[in-house]
């Protein structure tokens, strides 16, 4: 018997960029934990700690993911229980497999949702090309869940979408990190405990009508580099997610001060200083002193984050009030003025610039 690899959990406050995940925003999952703790699950891992429902604290993102696996193993659902269409396990293989017949991205995205809306029984997926981007796009509005929890369902779809870039990545050998513009998520800012959305080093829209993960219009040329004959399995996107996860942790243990994890929690979205200091578990006393020791300041922190996030959508061809928007500025004068007094320019001269740099 392969021995059983033990999932820590930690009680209270994890940083950003731990991309941790809080066990209050997957209580759904934990319950069908302990449906399956004397099957052949716990054979592979232990997770007893979290099958009790007094269970707080968090896990990181590649043990929710791994407990995922499991799982859809266990229960022969690969939704694991989400949907009311179960998932028999070898679909995800079942669908990669067919990506051999595909020369582009392009051509696998659109086979990839024309597969999965015949999987659910309805268009939930589609794909589109507008202006410079190319989206795939999840529309659950009248998709069928299993259950009525909103918060879970929010995390389980954000995670959807972590898992659908890696099978991208897979098919298509390359990240996609660098070609991804935006991704787009239908929950409030700030509305859950877990802190997966630092997975992405793209803006993020929140409150979207739909998901989706939206990429610079050159993707869908990118070739798929599968060979025919191969026989890929969901343990292979996992996997590839896994290594992306990894690659957002620091190279140098401590690499990481808590200057980098302000900008990397303002960049997920954690607003004022208030929240910030909740976010990492420090007062904001204790958050001042810490940033004070390392020659730094809150509020030039968050000016910096801003900035280069602001400089980064706009480089990207979002609209100046879409990036006001989402950067959470009271209207668009105010973004204005700020942007024109880090920059010297207006948002709209810089994206004129930018883009005539581009061409």
């Amino acid at each position: 018997m392969a021995p059983k690899r033990k999932i820590s959990v930690e009680a209270g406050d994890r940083s950003a960029s731990d991309l941790s995940v809080s066990l209050n925003d997957i209580r759904p999952l934990l319950e069908l934990c302990s449906e399956v703790s004397h099957g052949d699950m716990f054979q592979a891992i232990d997770i007893a700690a979290l099958a009790d429902p007094q269970s707080h604290g968090f896990i990181s993102l590649a043990e929710y993911f791994q407990i995922l696996q499991e799982l859809a193993v266990a229960l022969h659902d690969e939704t694991v229980r989400l949907s009311a269409r179960h998932l028999m396990p070898g679909t995800t293989g079942f669908i990669i497999s067919n990506m051999t017949s595909c020369n582009t991205l392009l051509d696998a995205m659109k086979l990839i949702a024309k597969t999965y809306n015949v999987l659910h029984g309805g268009a939930y997926n589609r794909v589109e090309e507008r202006e410079g981007s190319l989206l795939y796009i999840v529309d659950d509005s009248h998709f069928r869940y299993m259950m009525e929890n909103n918060n879970y369902i929010h995390f389980t779809m954000d995670c959807v979408l972590i898992f659908l870039h890696g099978m991208l990545s897979y098919i298509s050998s390359d990240e996609l990190f660098p070609l991804l513009q935006k991704v787009c998520v239908k929950r409030e800012r700030n509305s859950l405990d877990s802190r997966h959305m630092g997975f992405w080093r793209a803006p993020t829209r929140y409150q979207s009508k739909t998901y989706a993960l939206i990429y610079d219009i050159s993707a869908a040329l990118l070739p798929i580099t599968m060979k025919p004959g191969v026989s890929p399995s969901s343990k292979d996107i996992y996997r590839q997610v896994n290594h992306m996860i990894e690659a957002r942790k620091p190279s140098v243990e401590g690499e990481y001060g808590v200057a980098d994890k302000v900008r990397e929690a303002i960049e997920v979205g954690v607003g004022d200083q208030n929240e910030v200091a909740r976010h990492l578990g420090f007062s904001v006393a204790t958050l001042r002193r810490r940033l004070l020791e390392e020659g730094a300041g809150f509020r030039e922190l968050r000016r910096q984050a801003l900035n280069e996030m602001a400089r980064a959508m706009l480089a990207q061809r979002v609209h100046a009030h879409e990036v006001a928007e989402e950067l959470g500025f009271s209207d668009f004068r105010s973004f204005n003025r700020a942007f024109r007094r880090w920059n010297g320019v207006t948002p709209h001269e810089y994206a004129v610039k930018v883009v005539r740099e581009g061409d």
